[in-house]
């Protein structure tokens, strides 16, 4: 699957020759993999940051231990990351005016 996207200013942290212009991108989803994931962990260091991606288990014979199994790693630069988190951050407050706000304290959300 293939698809345009308009988007405005610098992609992959490249200058854009006159700033503001839109450019389209074009996105291919034909080697993207997809993973779930109920947990993260980030890390980094000065220049770089990564995200793990996995899955948290717990055992029933071993209540207080979790098992966080890590499928995924993706690294990026603090400009990306910053974007990510301002996607992300618009993507949460559209999805809570439409579905109403997201508890993530699971002992407060199972009180409902």
């Amino acid at each position: 699957m293939s698809e345009e996207t308009p988007i405005t200013g610098p992609t992959n942290n490249q200058p854009v020759a006159g700033a503001g212009q839109q450019m389209h991108v074009q996105i291919r989803e034909d080697k993207m993999k997809v993973i779930y994931s109920n947990v993260s962990r980030i890390g980094g260091t000065l220049e770089e940051l990564f995200v793990d991606f996995a899955i948290n288990t717990q055992h029933p014979d071993q209540p207080n231990t979790a098992v966080m199994d890590v499928s995924t790693r993706v690294m990026m630069n603090f400009y990306s990351a910053k974007r990510l988190a301002l996607a992300l951050s618009q993507a949460v407050q559209r999805y809570e005016q439409v579905c109403g706000p997201i508890e993530i304290d699971p002992r407060r959300r199972n009180q409902r």
